[in-house]
């Protein structure tokens, strides 16, 4: 299977793949890997997410919509 990864630029707002109500920052991507210090996470409230950059796959973040 041959296809063309996604690249994501530090700064970029993403969310998690399958969760609307997500927010993430991207930090850093190193090939497959991004890493997204996360900023709105279901059901936690700010001090949960707030534990430091984690590294996901690429395919579990999508770009969120409307960024220039």
């Amino acid at each position: 299977m041959d296809f063309k990864p996604e690249k994501y630029r530090k700064g970029e707002l993403v969310r998690y793949f399958q969760l609307d109500d997500t927010l993430g920052i991207v930090v850093e991507q190193d090939g497959s890997k991004v890493v997204v210090q996360w900023v709105a996470w279901p059901g936690f409230d700010g001090h949960s997410v707030a534990r430091g950059p984690m590294p996901m796959p690429m395919y579990k973040v999508k770009r969120v919509e409307g960024q220039v």
